[in-house]
């Protein structure tokens, strides 16, 4: 059976006083208090990720059924340090959250002094990261150099892991996480395991005051702890508040949609009698990776998919209309966004 747990793990980071907890808060819905009193530690919720697609199909095939939708979870954490005695936790505050698939980096930029330091914030804080990544190269480079130097019988491979660990550190030293697109199959096999954080998304939110809306300093932009009470009022209440602040729109409410796409995810759908059910899978993912998210016998037993376009899905009145534009596909397919995904299978 296929597991059907969040899509990808995303840790929300920053400094003293950036707004994590804040913004964590607004995207669980926990209560603030409950979220205070895991101070210095993290806490983890998961969330829905409600593409407008999703719910539009979810009308189409029968708004009685089951809706389904992708979760992420975001996991809050301690406070990174940039300077002072503190600085020195970073490493045991790192291991709490290497293994997340990606990062919110809020900035705290709410104040005056700080909207002038974005981005040197921003570059702080993926220094500390980067620079606690070159320190697990370098152990692992002096070791493999201590090996390569004995006559063991895998000499040869270890020489080339070294060589490409030694050009991976000094690329990541040097503010370059692009060098990890550079690896070949072989070689990123290797370094998976370490769990860099160079190698993952990091992805900026920038923490302004309400009187910054209008002119928003950086993109994406929130007035974090204006949206964590304006989520706590009555929606009629809150759609007064939001018109006075000009908000069309809360920012952190599409903020998971975002985060799912720059984790380099997309959502494929099954129709079924009882439900509409949202699967995530990676961009470039083949029909049958995208099967084995269904179920592993199902992937075993391929035949082929039959594939509705989210287009002809959208323009027709329902379903079964448009599975006159259905199409069959192999294994080799390259799903795309949103596809409606029927696999054909033998058991």
């Amino acid at each position: 059976m296929a597991e059907r747990g969040p899509a990808a793990k995303v840790a929300i980071i920053g400094i003293q006083g950036a707004g994590k907890t804040t913004l964590f808060c607004a995207l669980t819905g926990m209560d603030p208090a409950r979220a205070a009193a895991h101070s210095g530690k993290t806490a983890a919720a998961a969330v829905r990720v409600l593409d407008p697609r999703l719910l539009a199909a979810h009308q189409k095939n029968g708004p009685d059924k089951k809706l389904v939708a992708p979760t992420l979870e975001f996991i809050d954490t301690p406070p990174l340090w940039l300077e002072g005695p503190q600085k020195q936790d970073n490493p045991g505050i790192f291991a709490q959250f290497r293994d997340a698939d990606g990062f919110i980096l809020v900035i705290k930029a709410y104040e005056e002094a700080d909207r002038g330091k974005i981005a040197g914030q921003i570059e702080a804080v993926k220094g500390e990261l980067f620079l606690a990544d070159v320190d697990v190269m370098q152990k692992r480079i002096e070791k493999l150099r201590a090996d390569t130097k004995k006559p063991l019988p895998n000499r040869v491979e270890l020489l080339r892991e070294l060589a490409g660990l030694e050009r991976l550190a000094e690329a990541v030293a040097g503010g370059d996480s692009k060098a990890f697109d550079t690896l070949k199959e072989e070689d990123e096999k290797k370094v998976r395991g370490f769990q860099f954080f160079s190698k993952k998304p990091i992805i900026p939110l920038a923490n302004v005051s309400e009187m910054d809306l209008s002119a928003p300093p950086f993109e994406p932009t929130a007035a974090l702890k204006l949206e964590l009470e304006l989520l706590g009022m009555e929606e009629s209440e809150r759609a007064s508040f939001m018109k006075d602040y000009g908000l069309a729109s809360l920012a952190t409410a599409g903020f998971p949609r975002q985060v799912f796409d720059r984790l380099g995810l997309q959502t494929f759908l099954t129709l079924g009698d009882k439900d509409t059910t949202a699967w995530a899978v990676r961009k470039g993912a083949t029909s049958l990776e995208a099967a084995g998210k269904i179920h592993t016998d199902i992937q075993k037993g391929f035949i082929n998919a039959e594939i509705i376009s989210w287009a002809d899905l959208e323009k027709a009145p329902s379903p079964h209309a448009a599975r006159q534009k259905q199409r069959v596909e192999g294994k080799a397919y390259v799903m795309r966004d949103f596809d409606v995904v029927n696999v054909k299978f033998n058991v």
